[in-house]
């Protein structure tokens, strides 16, 4: 079970950002949430939405209960917490189990599977950007090129129910999974994921990798950086 997990304030104070990955029966589980920048409390929302999925990850629930527990458990907090009424957080949530993984997203924080050499599957954004390269209109790579990029349909905690897009598959060895917030994937592409993989002995390296083009491209100016990585190492 090799994971790795870093995250940078960059230039935004504070970090918005609140990433957990543990080990527990056998399991690797990975919650990510961004909390909505240009609005109070966006650190707070994010460590509060991050910490009800992982308890519910915790107590057997699937990724995308995690992500309706957490939603409708922070929507509680907003009716007694008047600093968190117009805050709010993407979500990922990652479970990997008996060679499996089953993921849960909201907003436009990346989930990524690598395998085979290729991106196999890719989370879904709740942006308006993804819906052009739904209609075919921009490549993948281009989204985080477009005008507007960061206008978010729906996120945890702005609706009173959320529908997490949602995905599973087997794992072989060899395979590598990436859950990041946008202040990491605006500045790597996907190929450049791939290659900086198969140049990697292990998590961290492979994390390591990209953290740096990231760096050398945003100079640690931008938004919050936040990654997890996971290798499915081989034997």
């Amino acid at each position: 079970m090799d994971h790795y997990l870093y995250t940078n304030v960059g230039g935004h104070e504070p970090n918005c950002d609140h990433a957990q990955v543990i080990e527990h029966d056998d399991q690797v589980l990975i919650v990510l949430c961004d909390g909505l920048n240009g609005l109070p409390n966006g650190d707070e929302a994010a460590r509060i939405i991050s910490d009800a999925a992982l308890a519910a990850f915790i107590e057997g629930k699937a990724p995308a209960e995690c992500c309706a527990i957490a939603n409708s458990k922070f929507r509680e907090m907003q009716f007694d917490t008047v600093e968190l009424r117009r805050a709010g957080a993407t979500i990922c949530a990652v479970r990997i189990r008996d060679n499996r993984c089953e993921w849960a997203n909201v907003g436009d924080s990346h989930i990524y599977h690598f395998s085979d050499r290729k991106l196999m599957h890719h989370s879904v954004d709740d942006t308006p950007t993804y819906r052009s390269f739904e209609r075919g209109e921009i490549e993948y790579e281009a989204i985080r090129e477009q005008e507007g990029r960061t206008g978010m349909t729906v996120c945890v905690g702005q609706k009173e129910t959320i529908e997490p897009h949602v995905e599973e598959f087997s794992l072989s060895s060899g395979d590598g999974i990436v859950v990041c917030s946008d202040g990491f994937w605006e500045y790597v592409y996907e190929t450049e994921m791939l290659i900086d993989m198969h140049k990697s002995y292990n998590a961290k390296d492979w994390a390591q990798k990209m953290i740096l083009r990231a760096v050398q491209r945003s100079h640690l100016k931008g938004d919050n950086l936040t990654l997890v990585t996971y290798m499915r190492m081989a034997g």
